[in-house]
């Protein structure tokens, strides 16, 4: 599969050169706020908003008016809505999910040091293995050990059968028999 088309289903975007069908005039879905009859805008990816872009400015200005707000009356100042943390900025759950993103970040940067450590290395000569056959001492088979069997003598070639000493000339099975 080719790696920019497997990276843009990924990123839910279009594959880089790919070309769109011409709209059709008068397709572009209406506004979906009230009373409002203009076409949608179109999104970065080049799908339609739920809304025309005058509307869409004028919600975005609302939401920054009320969390400047709520920032004002005490609230966070990442989400807004809850009570600060006392002599903080960020509530309780804001600062956690900050330290966990910091702590992933620096996570990343570490992975990353050692990526760019291990590529930096020269290129060795590869040496085969039992490695590469995905045998290693924590699933290798045990070693075989001699049992009994591999002192004990050979069976007897002559088949049992035909050693007519092992059965008795006079009996007849009478013990076997039901009365």
């Amino acid at each position: 599969m080719d790696l920019q088309l497997l990276i843009a289903q990924w990123s839910g975007a279009l594959p880089p050169g790919f070309v769109r069908p011409p709209s059709l005039a008068g397709t572009a879905p209406t506004c979906a706020m009230k009373r409002c009859r203009r076409p949608c805008a179109i999104k970065k990816n080049g799908e339609y908003a739920h809304a025309c872009q005058p509307c869409l400015d004028r919600r975005a200005a609302s939401c920054r008016r009320r969390r400047a707000a709520l920032t004002a009356e005490g609230g966070c100042r990442r989400c807004a809505y809850r009570k600060r943390l006392e002599g903080d900025f960020l509530c309780a759950r804001c600062r956690e999910d900050r330290d966990a993103e910091r702590a992933q970040k620096r996570q990343d940067a570490l992975d990353a040091a050692v990526i760019d450590e291990f590529a930096a290395r020269p290129d060795r000569v590869h040496r085969a293995s039992n490695l590469d056959l995905g045998i290693s001492p924590w699933n290798a088979r045990p070693k075989k050990e001699p049992s009994a069997a591999y002192w004990s003598p050979l069976p007897d070639p002559e088949p049992k059968s035909e050693q007519l000493w092992r059965h008795s000339l006079d009996d007849n099975g009478w013990r076997l028999s039901r009365h």
